[in-house]
Order: structure tokens, then C-alpha cells, then sequence
């Protein structure tokens, strides 16, 4: 008896809960109310939906970085403690595809990622990502990064705590 005595009063709390007006936290005094007509219908989610057909890898090319260039880099300590993976900077040149093929087992025991700074279209992408060999390589404009890290050259690594060639 206690438990359908129970059942009832947490119907009436919670059925009398369901039905009340809403409790306003805040009003930028634009708000107007909706007519007391209109009915919302929930959403039928057995619709198909489907997304366009979206290239696998979307590239933005070419990619041209005016402040980075290829060239001797000094090897430094840095502090960049958000730097979870450490990630190389390439462009298509010989020097960084020579530097990218001596140093690619250290890139992939660190499981660096690449971003390509200067690349002019999809065949020298392909080329650059078949040297890498499965790791991930990106074109990316590397003004910014030449601006925020104090860099003028490349190939280079970069991690928490130092840049190198």
C-alpha cells in the first residue's frame, strides 16, 4: 500500500512539474511570447539525411609562406608546454626532402606531424606525403608560425622544448 501510495504522490510532483511555466533566468527584455496555438512537432529522425560528397583530403593549394624559406636552422630551447606531439616543417624543395628522408624514423618514433609550407600543387603534396611514409602532412601557410616561433628557415622539428634541424 505504502509503494502505490508513493507512486501517486511522485506522479502529482512530477506531472504538476511537466505542465508549469517555465522559470526565467535571464530576459533582455526582447523576448516575446509564442502563440498559445502553436504546435511544435518533434523532429521525425527516420528522415534520410546525407552529406555532399566532400573530397577525402581537402588541400588548399598552393601554399606560399613569404617568411620561411629554406636553410640552416640554429638549434634552440623553446617553451611550448601545449605542444603535446612534436611537429616538422617542410616545404617542397630538396633540401627538406633530403632532410625528410634522413630524419624519418626519428619522426615516426616521436610521431611527429608534418606541415608542408610551401607547395605549389597535389602531385608535389603526393610526393611529399609518399617521403613521409605514413605520417601525417599537411599544407599549411607558415607565416604565423615563422612569426611566432622566430623562425626564417626550414626543414625543422620542433617540440615542447627545442627546435632543430
Amino acid at each position: 500500500m505504502r509503494c502505490i501510495t508513493a507512486c501517486f504522490v511522485l506522479i502529482a510532483l512530477f506531472g504538476t512539474a511537466a505542465n508549469s511555466e517555465p522559470v526565467v533566468l535571464f530576459d533582455a527584455g526582447n523576448t516575446r511570447p509564442m502563440p498559445s496555438g502553436l504546435q511544435i512537432s518533434p523532429p521525425n529522425y527516420q528522415q534520410s539525411f546525407q552529406l555532399p560528397d566532400f573530397p577525402q583530403h581537402f588541400d588548399p593549394l598552393p601554399v606560399r609562406s613569404r617568411a620561411l624559406t629554406p636553410g640552416p636552422v640554429q638549434a634552440r630551447v623553446i617553451d611550448r608546454p601545449g605542444l603535446d606531439c612534436p611537429v616538422f616543417i617542410i616545404g617542397y624543395d630538396a633540401l627538406s626532402l633530403n632532410w625528410l628522408r634522413q630524419n624519418l624514423e626519428q619522426l615516426k618514433r616521436h610521431r611527429a606531424t608534418g606541415i608542408v609550407v610551401n607547395v605549389e600543387n597535389p602531385d608535389q603534396l603526393r610526393q611529399l606525403r609518399q617521403a613521409a611514409d605514413g605520417l601525417e602532412v599537411n599544407p599549411v601557410p607558415g607565416d604565423k608560425i615563422a612569426r611566432q616561433l622566430e623562425l626564417t628557415h626550414y626543414p625543422v622539428l620542433i617540440s615542447q622544448h627545442r627546435i632543430e634541424q
